[in-house]
């Protein structure tokens, strides 16, 4: 293993696809998420992870975190490439409903049944099964239960505990295609924008710690938009931001001093973004390039919960650790087919969807001008 050309490097440098390794860095979030739900699975609370009574948040919420910033800061590239919001809504709707959609479909119609205690004649007949379909999709909850299923789970009757995040990830895409489409982040007065943003990041979640359970939906909004915002930030600073180990070490020294202060989500935002950016400046060969090519992570994200639950009904005495890699194999399995059967080709339709629609948008325009 070992760094991209250039001891210190600058976030513009490594932004192109050959240039940055977050192919791994994603792989290795979405495995961590797996691995921290295996606690949850199993002993029934989220505090059952190790890292929970460290830093106040499990490993798989630093993960999501980290997701978090990748997105901001991809995210705001895209849109500064494309400057369309057409191109911008496109890339981020076939990036995700496509392999939602089948998930969720799958989950409800071929798992479902077979892991339910219900018959299968009253298991499709239930109210709770459309339900879930409906309130999934539409990204009102990751929570909603599918009749009979996982009711006897420590985890009692949720069926996927991951999807609950995606509100909100498309919220901040929402908010950050609005403000872009002002044209205040790319246009001449975009640096009193970035340091508007900034401030935005400093003081947006400046909270007294709380357990994460206890947030309501406002301050998850808050919460998610600090990681997002860190990472659009970055994005807007790419040229003039350093990367490189010392800063690392600096901010993780910070971010451990202001544990359990006021400070403290704003110095965890700091560091995981700062650190996620290092490792995405080393090389890992043959490894990084292939999960430049063949992302996996959000398969692995959205498949490993009804997995993990189908696994711990199964053996209701099986270990955490145990269960997150006998678990890892299906779904990695299940990620791979989804990325290259569904994902992948949604991804590649983006260029005629994008065209299908500025042609409707633009015959809009004309009738609306006939019309006047």
């Amino acid at each position: 293993m070992k760094r991209f050309p250039a001891p210190e490097l600058r976030l513009s440098e490594i932004l192109e696809p050959d240039r940055n390794s977050f192919g791994v860095v994603r792989l290795a979030m979405a495995t961590a998420v797996l691995v921290s739900h295996s606690y949850f699975f199993v002993w029934g609370t989220t505090t059952a992870e190790p890292l929970h009574g460290i830093t106040g948040h499990s490993l798989g919420e630093h993960a999501v975190q980290v997701f978090f910033f990748l997105s901001g800061v991809l995210v705001m590239q895209s849109f500064t490439k494309s400057g369309c919001w057409i191109d911008f809504a496109a890339a981020r709707a076939l990036r995700i409903f496509p392999g939602l959609i089948v998930c969720v479909l799958l989950t409800a119609l071929v798992l479902g049944p077979q892991v339910s205690a219900l018959p299968t004649g009253h298991y499709f007949l239930a109210s709770a099964l459309p339900q879930y379909i409906a309130k999934t999709l539409l990204l009102i909850t990751g929570s909603a239960p599918l009749p009979g299923v996982f009711a006897d789970n420590p985890a009692a009757s949720l069926v996927n505990m991951s999807l609950w995040t995606l509100k909100y990830e498309v919220m901040c895409y929402l908010a950050l295609g609005l403000v872009c489409a002002t044209g205040v982040l790319t246009g001449r007065h975009r640096h009193l924008a970035t340091l508007a943003l900034a401030i935005f990041v400093a003081g947006v979640f400046l909270d007294q710690p709380q357990p994460v359970e206890a947030y309501t939906a406002a301050a998850n909004v808050r919460y998610f938009a600090l990681y997002f915002g860190m990472g659009v930030l970055a994005c807007q600073l790419r040229e003039q931001l350093v990367i490189k180990g010392s800063n690392v070490v600096f901010l993780l020294v910070l971010f451990i001093a202001l544990l359990g202060t006021r400070w403290s989500e704003l110095a965890c935002a700091m560091f995981v973004g700062y650190a996620t950016l290092y490792v995405a400046t080393f090389d890992f060969g043959r490894f990084g390039r292939t999960t430049q090519t063949t992302d996996v992570s959000f398969g692995l994200y959205i498949y490993a919960g009804p997995i993990q639950q189908a696994l711990v009904q199964l053996t209701p005495a099986i270990s955490p650790l145990v269960l997150a890699v006998v678990a890892f194999v299906p779904t990695l399995a299940v990620a791979v087919v989804s990325w290259f059967v569904i994902e992948k080709p949604a991804m590649a339709r983006r260029k005629s969807v994008i065209a299908s629609l500025k042609r409707h948008a633009a015959q809009q325009r004309v009738n609306a001008t006939r019309e006047t």
